[in-house]
């Protein structure tokens, strides 16, 4: 647990990051075409930016490391125009520190943040009950004092039974914009299409890249008939997108929709996908972060040449 010296320093930190970062945004000239892509949620006019952060790793080393790299991070996705914050339940002090840095003045009415219920990631994923449920909503409410919420999503969708008319219920009393659920195993792609069937959600999450490209099969098709937003995470399956292109040196044809790094060639691939709304990258270290956002802006490939990608990278993984 957090002592209070601890906690206090903390907080000292984060109000004098409100008024002065400790570590400065990255240097870049800025024009329009820096500007990260943002495309409709469907069913409504609201534009979402095609790229944003998951928070897992840098969120939970947050009171070892102090809140300076989190901020920078926060302040490169403001200033190249992303908003969406990808959390879930943790430990009760490391979710109030990230409320706490949330709140800050430069991030004031400019993030859109998902949050989640259904598990109690500090108890080594231990499943929640219907009230459960309920408490890990009012819980983050409180600690991140964002009411309504952007965006709460039934964690893997277990226990939907019970948590699904939970959300529902905060839809429509106004505590919730958007509801839906998240899975990141391809596995689970058959009991997520069945419930897009028959639990109209706004939004899912679930894995899609290069390394697993299942989702262009039937999710992404049913997301596009029935008007569902679409977010994808873990979009280099956990490093092993890394592992398959190390040490290879990037096609000079990237060049032609902007593309600098293996890991834009990753995120320009599932990007130029027109039904994706957001993918959400995670990094503890702001010069990752522009480089992931740098994939969101300029030209993105078309058809042809993310058939030309996928066939390039196939023959990346079988040698």
């Amino acid at each position: 647990m957090l002592t209070c010296q601890t906690r206090r320093d903390f907080l000292k930190t984060t109000t004098a990051l409100g008024v002065s970062s400790l570590l400065p945004v990255s240097g870049f000239s800025q024009t329009v075409a820096d500007t990260v892509i943002k495309r409709v949620i469907p069913g409504t006019s609201e534009m979402m930016p095609i790229l944003g952060f998951g928070s897992s790793a840098a969120v939970e080393v947050l009171l070892k490391t102090g809140p300076a790299s989190l901020t920078s991070i926060l302040e490169t996705m403001v200033k190249l125009g992303a908003s969406v914050i990808d959390t879930a339940p943790r430990e009760t002090d490391v979710e109030q520190a990230f409320g706490q840095l949330l709140l800050l003045p430069q991030f004031k009415g400019k993030l859109f943040v998902n949050s989640k219920v259904g598990r109690n990631r500090a108890l080594n994923l231990k499943r929640v009950d219907k009230q459960g449920g309920i408490n890990q909503i009012r819980e983050t409410e409180r600690l991140s004092q964002r009411k309504p919420a952007d965006l709460i999503l039934v964690d893997t969708m277990l226990d939907m039974d019970l948590h699904w008319p939970t959300l529902q219920e905060e839809k429509s009393k106004g505590n919730a914009r958007y509801i839906g659920y998240t899975t990141s195993n391809t596995v689970d792609h058959e009991k997520m299409e069945g419930y897009m069937n028959t639990h109209q959600p706004d939004f899912i999450q679930v894995n899609y890249s290069l390394l697993e490209p299942e989702i262009e099969q039937r999710i992404l098709p049913l997301a596009r008939d029935k008007g569902i937003a679409v977010m994808i995470y873990t979009p280099f399956g956990g490093g092993e997108y890394f592992k398959t292109v190390k040490g290879l040196t990037l096609p000079d044809w990237t060049a032609e929709f902007d593309c600098t790094s293996w890991a834009q060639f990753n995120l320009k691939y599932i990007l130029s996908e027109p039904t994706i709304n957001c993918v959400l990258t995670e990094t503890t270290k702001t010069t990752n972060m522009e480089e992931n956002l740098r994939a969101a802006t300029g030209r993105l490939p078309d058809a042809d040449m993310r058939k030309k990608m996928k066939a390039h990278f196939d023959t990346l993984v079988k040698k």
